[in-house]
């Protein structure tokens, strides 16, 4: 596996393996919508911070992290379906981790959908946990805040690890 910062022009594809990612959701009636909604706009991807991981020679996830309250928000995490189950999201998590600490955040922060496999249970088994509401600063809840306009806050959650208990990431099963 490869990680590497995106190439001059890569935004579009990245755009495409992110609709790609989302396609799963089809597979859950209550979540089915996000398979529908439009791709990351290329803006964001512009004004984050993005690694991309490359697996058997071909671009196959990258993840999107954003500063936010002296942490490290991931913004998104998209791994093509076929390679699902190769590590490709705990190496990108991984980079994050190392991205974080060069940055002397304190925290990795993101919200996520609660059921969904690849989703809350995913992360969790990561080691990441629900993140008190007392550490969460204003731009992480202004974040919370757009979201809720389209999606359900029940369906939602708010995680993270501190960047200082971050010793080990599990690989993917």
């Amino acid at each position: 596996m490869r990680l590497r910062a995106p190439e001059a022009g890569e935004l579009p594809a990245l755009q495409t393996l992110e609709a790609a990612a989302r396609r799963r959701y089809t597979t859950w009636p209550d979540l089915a919508f996000v398979a529908a909604r439009p791709p990351i706009a290329r803006e964001r991807l512009a004004v984050g911070t993005v690694w991309v991981a490359e697996h058997a020679g071909r671009t196959a996830g990258f993840i999107l992290l954003q500063p936010q309250d002296d942490q490290l928000y991931i913004a998104n995490i998209s791994v093509m379906p076929e390679a699902g189950g190769r590590g490709v999201g705990g190496a990108l998590l991984a980079q994050a981790l190392s991205h974080a600490r060069a940055l002397g955040a304190e925290a990795l922060t993101l919200t996520t959908f609660q059921a969904p496999p690849w989703n809350g249970p995913w992360f969790r088994r990561h080691g990441y946990t629900p993140m008190p509401e007392e550490h969460m600063g204003p731009a992480l809840r202004a974040t919370l805040e757009r979201q809720i306009i389209t999606v359900a806050p029940a369906t939602r959650e708010v995680l993270w690890r501190r960047v200082g208990d971050l010793l080990h990431l599990p690989t993917d099963p």
